[in-house]
């Protein structure tokens, strides 16, 4: 408990500190010169009043009146019209205080509804990513450029089926909850068209079909799709996303991807295949990593610190590219910001499962729907 009180205190020691010398100053103003300084010792609960609570503004407007009161003792006034209008003054002052710490008492717990509404809603557009899935271990982070809020319109997802592990990661042009809507239409879209067709092509269209649905003309998402094989097979589309960055115990490639329109522009898209081994890494980002910018205006350079996606679980990997964004960037993101890890595990164990076995989807044709193999 005295842990819990000392931490509160820390937490508005300075602006009390503030306010405590203010008021001070006025009274050894006050009590060497003959100025008469009373009406200003209020000043000391309007500074405590910015981060203190309401409570400790109060308390500190009182003394400021019980010190304007006694301060005619010592400068002779007492009594006189100048001292009763100083201490009205400071009256005054304490009350403005007292009410600025109420309300922004309020607006501060407003807006910790406001960001707990958030973080439920980031949740339910972003669930947890399982870090063991099929052969493959994942590693997830998002970053909002907004620091009132914990979601953008950056997105990613994972889904588990009876042939592979479909992911998906994309950017939403845009920002605010328009961004956040599109976004949540995308994710809907892709959740289900991934476990109702075989090709990725497919996948992407249906994805491409609910944007045009749902966005105005000007808006579109970017994204990338991939499909993780069993047998270490790779399947890519990008709808005008970044490709992903391969990362291997010596080497670092991007994955080359035919080009395709954005979800909202096109609805056919173009799919590659590719390999890797195991222990080998795919980074999956948006552009909020590479587009972001120093105090100088120069790019984050990814490819210099690719070393620190190797040697270390993904989830330490992530935290550690991110904490080198955050030093690039001085902490100020100005654009939200998806990164994926995924990363090959060695199969065979009891642990892993292929996701033949973990699914009760039947088997399709490629071209045709899940739905109608069943």
């Amino acid at each position: 408990m005295l842990t819990t009180v000392v931490d509160r205190v820390r937490g508005f020691w300075e602006p009390l500190a503030a306010g405590l010398l203010v008021l001070a100053a006025a009274i050894v103003v006050g009590a060497s010169t003959t100025l008469s300084t009373a009406g200003y010792f209020g000043l000391g609960a309007l500074v405590a009043a910015v981060a203190c609570p309401v409570g400790v503004t109060l308390a500190v407007g009182l003394f400021s009146e019980v010190v304007a009161v006694t301060s005619g003792l010592w400068d002779h006034r007492f009594g006189n019209g100048q001292h009763i209008a100083a201490c009205v003054l400071v009256a005054a002052q304490a009350t403005v205080a007292v009410y600025i710490a109420v309300h922004r008492t309020r607006r501060n717990s407003e807006l910790r509804q406001v960001r707990a509404v958030a973080e439920v809603a980031q949740r339910a557009l972003l669930p947890e990513i399982p870090g063991r899935l099929h052969g493959a271990g994942f590693a997830a982070r998002y970053l909002s450029a907004a620091r009132e809020a914990s979601v953008g319109g950056d997105l990613y997802e994972v889904v588990a089926t009876q042939h592979s592990i479909r992911v998906i990661i994309g950017d939403v042009r845009g920002k605010g909850l328009p961004a956040v809507r599109l976004a949540t239409v995308v994710l809907g879209a892709f959740r289900e068209a991934a476990c109702t067709w075989l090709d990725q092509e497919q996948v992407a269209a249906a994805c491409a079909r609910s944007v045009s649905r749902e966005a105005d003309p000007e808006d579109f998402v970017t994204a990338l799709l991939l499909d993780i094989h069993p047998d270490g097979r790779l399947s890519l589309c990008s709808a005008g996303h970044h490709p992903p960055l391969l990362v291997g115990p010596t080497n670092t490639a991007a994955l080359t991807c035919p080009f395709s329109p954005p979800l909202g522009l096109g609805d056919r898209f173009a799919t590659t295949t590719a390999g890797w081994d195991v222990g080998d890494r795919l980074l999956l980002f948006t552009d909020g990593l590479i587009e972001a910018r120093d105090g100088d205006r120069a790019f984050f350079q990814l490819e210099r610190h690719v070393d620190l996606l190797r040697g270390v679980s993904p989830d330490v990997a992530l935290d550690q590219l991110t904490s080198a964004l955050a030093g690039h960037v001085g902490g100020n993101l100005h654009d939200d910001l998806a990164l994926l890890l995924v990363e090959r595990l060695a199969t065979g164990s009891s642990a892993e499962a292929s996701p033949a076995s973990a699914s009760g989807l039947a088997a399709g044709q490629p071209g045709r729907p899940l739905t109608d193999a069943l």
